[in-house]
C-alpha cells in the first residue's frame, strides 16, 4: 500500500505513468527529477502519510523511491 502511495504521488507530481515508474529508479538519473521537486515529493508523501518533519534527513542521500 505505501508503495503503491508513493508511486501514485510521483506520477501525480512528474506525469510520467505509474506503470513506467520503479521504487528503484534513481529520482535524478533515470526520472530527471531535480532536487527541487524532489522536495516537494517529499513533503507531499509526509503530508499524505502524516509524517513530522525530520531535519535530520539528508535528501541527497535518498536517490530512490524506495
Amino acid at each position: 500500500m505505501v508503495k503503491e502511495k508513493v508511486i501514485q504521488i510521483v506520477a501525480e507530481k512528474t506525469g510520467y505513468p505509474e506503470d513506467m515508474l520503479d521504487i528503484d529508479l534513481d529520482l535524478e538519473a533515470d526520472l530527471g527529477i531535480d532536487t527541487v521537486k524532489q522536495v516537494e515529493l517529499f513533503a507531499m508523501a509526509r503530508e499524505d502519510f502524516q509524517l513530522p518533519q525530520d531535519d535530520s534527513i539528508n535528501l541527497q542521500e535518498l536517490n530512490t523511491l524506495r
